[in-house]
């Protein structure tokens, strides 16, 4: 199977345990972030194995799964979901990290200044072309 990223919070029933796994390390459910915003979930092999979610012009929550990192999933998850949220109309894309887990902060500055986005404090913006 191939990395692919579904924009939509329809879940199949076979995704529940890896996103349960994913979501573990944050302390979280699915039935917290269901109704958070829009879903963009990455599968590979029928496996959830990255998430973001926006609302508007904001990325809410943007995890990868531990196990599958450093494999470009981050990568294509960011790419797919900028792009989606440029063609729903949207100027800019803004990411807090005051949420993040404190061991996680330095791999996710070097990983969102990577893709151009630009620190002020724990937030991070980056302007989409359109």
């Amino acid at each position: 199977m191939r990395l692919t990223v579904h924009h939509s919070s329809e879940l199949s029933p076979y995704w529940l345990d890896s996103l349960n796994k994913l979501l573990a390390a944050d302390n979280l459910n699915h039935e917290q972030l269901l109704h958070a915003g829009h879903w963009h979930v990455a599968t590979f092999n029928d496996r959830i194995v990255g998430l973001a979610v926006t609302r508007d012009e904001e990325i809410v929550y943007f995890a990868v799964r531990d196990v599958t990192r450093r494999r470009g999933i981050g990568q294509y998850l960011l790419t797919e979901t900028l792009g989606w949220m440029q063609a729903q109309g949207c100027s800019q894309a803004m990411l807090s990290t005051h949420a993040a887990r404190p061991e996680e902060h330095s791999a996710l500055n070097a990983f969102l200044l990577h893709n151009g986005f630009t620190r002020n404090g724990n937030r991070y913006l980056l302007t989409l072309n359109h």
